[in-house]
């Protein structure tokens, strides 16, 4: 059976500690039973994993689960550790992702590990992989992930030369699948204007509309929706309705735009929807699972899918 190995980021400190001592304790005892060679790869991920979290923390759960897909795949279906990692390795890898095998697939997401009696003790529903069907942007992010990865296993002198640039160049499924489109003109107002009417009652999707109007019309950047320096995020109280004025954060500066009538329309609906009576540290853009700051690749699906929505007004 196929176990999880690495728990939450607030809990790496101590499953690097346990690991340090071979799991000779009552937690993650599942992985006393890895070979030394398996728990210095664990380690070298934890640790790896640790520093990708202290820089963003969003970004924890995509790299995790990336990183320990391939771990798994190496012990279970190669006999390999890390240190063997090369082209040839990874290009296998990349086709194994693309159908993995049903024992390692589930239909829905649930957590790796459970706390039963203060003990931290892997779930036997988890699987590495979900049902789903992969496009391009998922493709794509493997590849980021594995790359950054590469690079970080040839700092530790783990591997001598990143293979995974060259495999991105010849990848097949990148290279015959459609890139998605990139509007970057301004989007005509007469299509948002259509969209608020279409969407008014609908909270998420004036939450994406909200989003789009401030990146397509008023050229902001992704990044000023996601998580910043010093943990810093964009909340709800900086739509400011009365002086017609939304305050973001670009680096270490506070800056202001003026919200044109539509603009306006738009942040009156949405704040509408989101009610009277929340705190004054609610996130701007709220998630319909979860708590935390969007990433940006999350923002980026949004306005492509709005893209692609627009794209039918205009045949």
């Amino acid at each position: 059976m196929l176990k999880p190995l690495i728990d939450t980021f607030s809990q790496l400190p101590y499953q690097i500690d346990y690991a340090e001592n071979h799991f000779k304790n009552e937690n993650y005892h599942h992985l006393s039973v890895l070979t030394l060679t398996e728990v210095r790869d664990l380690l070298c991920v934890l640790r790896y994993l640790q520093t990708i979290g202290l820089k963003n923390l969003n970004s924890y759960s995509r790299f995790r689960n990336e990183v320990e897909k391939l771990l798994l795949w190496l012990w279970h279906q190669k006999k390999q550790s890390l240190a063997n990692v090369d082209t040839k390795l990874l290009k296998e890898y990349l086709i194994f992702v693309q159908c993995p095998p049903e024992s390692w697939q589930t239909t829905k997401i649930v957590s790796r590990f459970k706390q039963i009696n203060n003990v931290r003790v892997y779930n036997q529903q988890w699987r590495p992989f979900t049902y789903k069907t992969n496009s391009y942007e998922s493709r794509a992010s493997i590849f980021t992930v594995l790359n950054h990865f590469a690079n970080y296993l040839c700092e530790q002198n783990v591997i001598t030369k990143n293979p995974v640039k060259s495999l991105r160049k010849q990848d097949s499924v990148l290279k015959n699948t459609i890139k998605p489109k990139k509007k970057t003109s301004i989007v005509p107002k007469q299509y948002i204007s259509k969209l608020l009417n279409q969407w008014q009652h609908d909270i998420h999707r004036m939450r994406d509309l909200l989003l789009y109007y401030f990146v397509k019309n008023r050229k902001l950047n992704l990044n000023v929706f996601t998580q910043q320096m010093n943990g810093l995020s964009p909340l709800l109280q900086h739509l400011d309705l009365e002086n017609n004025t939304f305050y973001y954060l670009n680096g270490r500066q506070l800056l202001s735009i003026e919200l044109c009538q539509l603009g306006w329309q738009i942040a009156v609906q949405y704040k509408q929807l989101r009610g009277n009576f929340l705190q004054d540290n609610a996130p701007l853009l709220h998630k319909q699972r979860g708590s935390g700051s969007f990433e940006v690749r999350q923002l980026r699906r949004i306005i492509t899918a709005i893209d692609y929505e627009i794209s039918d007004y205009e045949q």
